[in-house]
């Protein structure tokens, strides 16, 4: 079966070592895309994923020229086209430029986050709510087509404008923590935590479910039910219903929610098993998530009234711009999550909905067998089944078509993509301004080995130390397996994860650096994490007892 990518058509599966049509590097990105991409998350979020990133960084004066996405055998791997100056003057400028333009934003984010980011993408998700897919003909669908794919370019185009000066900020803050107490760089992170995010109420909503349901006497009937038979029990009782009353409350608010970015997975509002594992485990724990993120609160205002007792006899400048440092450090950590849980979640979750209407549309009009199957096909390939274009024939080609590229995406779960594809790297990524070394920290840089038998070498992600039994998680349903106080190790996390930090006692990934979701998350938690330890998922096996000591970022593997 021959299967498209941007410029190819290879054969599945299609030879790793094959360049790509310009032969240039092209990286596996495991942090955000660790699994086979379906066809329409491809062919819609690759483009939008390249304006997004190119209009942000060129009105930021960021040295990208270009990003592009590609994919092999349902992988998507990314390349950055950086732009070359002619001399070293033009490379000064250039960076001048740049880090000019990264501070005049890092002053404003959260100027511009509440008064233009947020209302530009509340009025994208209220518009994806509201397109009326039944009603329209179907040439209005496919205008409607069009329409979506520029609500999602914007969508990532805003992202973009955030999280670069996002990064920036916390870049520039533990820069200058370090100039003057020359200590851990997490230790400068303590000064960061207790923001109050939409992810954070979401977390704060799940402990307070556990306690209500505490209250309705129902601890017991949800510890003991198995998560498939838990919500026909809880709905066979009074005390059950009231219970499920106040779930569909907070799933109304909190649950436009999904793992990774991908179209084909279902959201935690069509899907509740994923919040309600982790109600049992509060249950479970009896933990208040209000409570312990005050604490983190205090302790943060702690640390930051240690720094200024020591800062007492430095320069009023030199007090000014740490002041003025924390809060930009500060504003960065609070939108990790902030713009995380509007666009990363609300935003594909949305996305999601509004194509599986498509799909209900497309099954009552004969043209596909199943509301799910639309994410088989590729955005032109849904353009022509909607358009109705072909007859008896062509219907049943299409059916042919999405049954193949279910068996291919079963068999790349099965497949190890490379860390890249084209020419082998020959240097570092460029770290000459604050926000090229944001970005390295942001992903951690290169896999790092250790000489030690029965040690893993990683990332500091978010200090201190904890022992326990390993729980090992690819996706998020995995983890919502995970038991109090287990040490979750994954591929990645990403913000629908966040409620599991608040279960467990430290967490393992395999990607990220100090700037990473989980690095952020675990710091803001209060809990141990060492991230970017490669092939943690395949070295530490659920059940075995494993050491975490996120200050020197080492695993440590019983026997």
């Amino acid at each position: 079966m021959a299967i498209e990518t941007k410029n190819e058509v290879a054969t599945f599966p299609a030879d790793w070592d094959e360049p790509f049509e310009d032969g240039e590097t092209f990286y596996f990105d495991p942090m955000h895309f660790p699994h086979p991409v379906s066809p329409l998350t491809a062919s819609t979020m690759g483009p939008a994923f390249e304006v997004g990133i190119t209009t942000a960084a060129r009105e930021q004066e960021a040295p990208l020229k270009d990003y592009q996405v590609r994919y092999r055998n349902h992988y998507r791997f990314d390349r950055q086209v950086i732009a070359q100056p002619a001399s070293d003057s033009e490379a000064r400028a250039m960076g001048d430029a740049a880090e000019a333009s990264a501070k005049t934003e890092v002053g404003r984010l959260l100027e511009r986050w509440h008064g233009e980011h947020l209302p530009r993408v509340s009025t994208n998700l209220d518009r994806l709510r509201a397109m009326d897919v039944p009603g329209a003909t179907d040439a209005e669908l496919v205008t409607m087509l069009d329409e979506v794919d520029a609500i999602h370019r914007d969508l990532w185009t805003v992202h973009f404008r955030i999280a670069l000066p996002m990064l920036v900020g916390i870049q520039l803050y533990d820069e200058f923590y370090a100039e003057l107490f020359g200590e851990a760089e997490a230790d400068s992170h303590a000064l960061l935590v207790g923001g109050v995010s939409e992810s954070v109420k979401a977390g704060f909503g799940l402990s307070d479910l556990a306690a209500s349901a505490r209250e309705l006497g129902l601890a017991q009937l949800i510890q003991e039910t198995p998560s498939y038979a838990l919500l026909p029990a809880l709905e066979a009782t009074k005390e059950g219903r009231a219970f499920l009353a106040k779930l569909q409350a907070y799933l109304d608010e909190y649950g436009l929610r999904q793992d990774l970015f991908e179209y084909a997975t279902p959201t935690w509002l069509e899907d509740p098993s994923i919040a309600l594992s982790s109600i049992r485990n509060y249950v479970l724990t009896e933990r208040d998530a209000r409570a312990e993120h005050a604490a983190m609160a205090r302790s943060a205002e702690s640390a930051l009234a240690a720094a200024r007792e020591q800062l007492v006899m430095y320069p009023e400048a030199v007090r000014s711009q740490f002041e003025a440092l924390v809060q930009f450090g500060r504003q960065g950590t609070f939108l990790q999550e902030e713009h995380n849980f509007y666009i990363d979640q609300q935003g594909i979750a949305l996305l999601r909905l509004f194509y599986l209407r498509v799909g209900e549309r497309l099954v009552d009009q004969g043209r596909l067998g199943a509301s799910d199957d639309i994410f088989m096909l590729t955005s032109d390939e849904l353009r022509n089944v909607v358009a109705g274009a072909g007859n008896a024939d062509a219907a049943n080609q299409v059916r042919a078509l999405i049954q193949t590229r279910r068996e291919e995406i079963d068999l790349a779960r099965t497949l190890t993509p490379p860390p890249f594809i084209g020419a082998a790297p020959t240097e570092p990524p460029p770290t000459g301004n604050p926000m090229e070394r944001a970005n390295a920290r942001f992903f951690g840089g290169p896999p790092q080995q250790s000489d030690t038998p029965g040690q893993l070498n990683g990332n500091a992600g978010s200090r201190g130390a904890a022992t326990g039994i390993a729980r090992v998680a690819r996706t998020l349903e995995e983890a919502t397996r995970v038991l109090p106080g287990e040490i979750l190790v994954a591929v990645t996390t990403m913000p629908a994860w966040t409620p599991l930090f608040g279960i467990v006692a430290a967490v393992v990934t395999e990607t990220g650096g100090p700037l990473s979701h989980c690095a952020i998350v675990a710091r803001e938690y209060g809990i141990p994490a060492v991230v970017g330890a490669y092939g943690a998922t395949g070295a530490i096996a659920t059940g075995q007892r494993i050491t975490v000591d996120g200050g020197s970022g080492i695993v440590t593997l019983d026997a």
